[in-house]
């Protein structure tokens, strides 16, 4: 008799260790040995688990709220500085006149279609427009950007700071073109170059550094049209990083495992937390240690399991009901 079969025949002893255990599948499965006189193993604690999300209490499959990715990227302003002469020079904080602020920001929260954004006020502070997007990236699991963990992040714990507001320092960071120069020797790593040659759709063109001075020295109408045309830019942006995320991502690695965030085991696939995996290849390291190479079927990603969780990965699928 499989293990599968003696939880249906089982099925009211089960309800009831379930209700009396408040819902503590370890304690579960141990008295359910006990009961049915069997050894308890970590399989039958996971078989369990398995049996009560499909088959006792369907509708607690999935009730882990799915992972909060959040795509963003920032337009700063410019730094203004006095110096003598033009040319080469090194610049000192006391030449500064001002400290460079965000200008806009847009993001969207991965598989979602909407694109937000904020723009500075009207007297080019970014105070307000750091209140309201700090909740929106502390509440993020994963922030993913292009050279975001260099520029993005550090600008907005800066920003945080001058403010003095709360900002999630510990957030799960993914940087694109960072993930991009450890695996790929390309001739260049600018976004714009890695969409092309993915075939992404690439950014749209901006008018350069004459954007960056309407907006901050133009006329009212001027500055005006070119605050436009960067948030235009800006949330572009941010369909083309997703897109280009999603084009990489089975060659990348990780900020977090979403199957893990999800509740699911460490077998899962940790780039979008399918369970849908088989087994690539075993690999040896250095100190002769075991890892499994395995291949989700959704995305096409590798990923390492240690021996002992590919041990538990087979358990559980042939325990699986057919």
């Amino acid at each position: 008799m499989t293990l599968q079969q003696k939880f249906i025949e089982n099925i009211e002893l089960l309800e009831n260790l379930y209700k009396n255990y408040e819902k503590n599948v370890t304690h579960t499965a141990v008295e359910f040995a006990e009961r049915l006189n069997i050894d308890y193993t970590d399989s039958i604690r996971r078989g369990l688990s398995y049996f009560i999300n499909n088959t006792l209490h369907p509708n607690t499959t999935n009730n882990t709220e799915a992972p909060k990715i959040l795509i963003y990227d920032i337009e700063t302003s410019l730094c203004e500085f006095t110096a003598f002469w033009t040319g080469k020079q090194y610049v000192g904080y006391k030449q500064l006149r001002n400290e460079p602020r965000i200008i806009t920001v847009a993001w969207k929260w991965y598989g979602e279609n909407k694109v937000y954004d904020l723009e500075w006020d009207e007297n080019q502070d970014d105070r307000t427009l750091m209140e309201k997007f700090l909740k929106v990236y502390n509440d993020a699991d994963v922030v993913i950007g292009f050279n975001n963990k260099n520029f993005d992040d550090r600008f907005v714990n800066a920003r945080a700071l001058k403010h003095n507001l709360f900002v999630n320092t510990h957030v799960r960071s993914f940087d694109i073109m960072k993930q991009a120069k450890k695996l790929f020797r390309l001739p260049s790593y600018a976004m714009n170059y890695i969409a092309a040659y993915t075939g992404v759709a690439t950014k749209y063109n901006h008018s350069g550094i004459e954007m960056w001075q309407n907006i901050q020295y133009g006329e009212a109408e001027e500055a005006r049209k070119a605050l436009d045309e960067m948030t235009h830019y800006n949330r572009q942006d941010i369909t083309v990083t997703e897109e280009v995320y999603v084009r990489l991502r089975k060659y990348m690695g990780v900020a977090t495992h979403l199957g893990v965030l999800q509740g699911e085991e460490k077998w899962t696939c940790p780039n979008c937390g399918s369970k849908n995996v088989e087994f690539f290849k075993k690999t040896i390291t250095a100190a002769g240690t075991v890892q499994v190479v395995m291949k989700c079927k959704e995305d096409d990603s590798l990923f390492k399991i240690s021996n002992k969780v590919y041990m538990n990965f087979l358990e559980e699928t042939v325990n699986e009901p057919q």
